[in-house]
């Protein structure tokens, strides 16, 4: 199978034969640039690296795989390069957003922001759009009350890869770091929905109180 059609697979069934290949074929080189800019900024914990490569499947299956499939359309023989260039850019903006709050623990940059703000985006400005974000914000803040500490970070990729990227447990079975099975990702994925809206009941309640 192409690159091609191993992108254009992926999109279309959100199955787990389709991801496995996918995972087996670009897992290393992801893995990799992601630790050559680590290395870049010191001694940098192997869990932080996993949790950028799981940040790197969520930008490349965002939107049915969107970025590669327009990509691979334009260049099918560079999708290797792509993929990888794509992992780079998520460590850099990690270790960038990292280093700028430290700075602004300082208080310099908020100083710069207050002076200049930055001017929204048009994407975010209708009503529907605005509203949808706000109740992302709120089942964010309930998925952290949703599992133990050391569990969070992994439901809550699971969460969102099935609620928004629309794949199967199957598929989120198949990336690494969930330490999961498929029948494990639906136990999770149920539990997960049901704490979810237990908690916004209960916030909907207070605030109508």
């Amino acid at each position: 199978m192409s690159a091609e059609e191993l992108i254009h697979a992926c999109a279309e069934s959100n199955g787990g034969e389709a991801w496995e290949e996918f995972v087996a074929r670009f897992h290393r080189p992801i893995s990799l640039s992601i630790v050559r800019v680590a290395n870049q900024c010191g001694a940098i914990p192997q869990q932080l690296v996993d949790d950028l490569v799981q940040d790197t499947y969520l930008k490349l299956c965002a939107n049915k795989c969107r970025l590669l499939l327009d990509f691979t359309i334009q260049h099918p023989d560079a999708v290797a390069g792509y993929v990888k260039t794509i992992a780079i850019n998520v460590a850099r903006d990690h270790f960038k957003s990292d280093h700028t709050k430290k700075r602004n623990s300082a208080g310099t940059d908020q100083l710069l922001e207050d002076a200049n703000p930055p001017a929204p985006s048009a994407s975010l400005g209708g009503q529907e759009a605005m509203e949808r974000e706000v109740l992302f914000k709120q089942i964010d803040r309930c998925l952290e009350v949703c599992s133990e500490a050391s569990d969070r970070e992994r439901d809550r990729t699971i969460f969102w890869l099935y609620y928004q990227q629309g794949l199967s447990a199957k598929a989120i079975a198949c990336l690494p770091g969930t330490g999961l099975g498929a029948k494990g990702v639906e136990s999770a994925i149920s539990r997960l929905t049901r704490c979810v809206r237990e908690q916004l009941v209960d916030r909907r309640s207070q605030t109508a109180v």
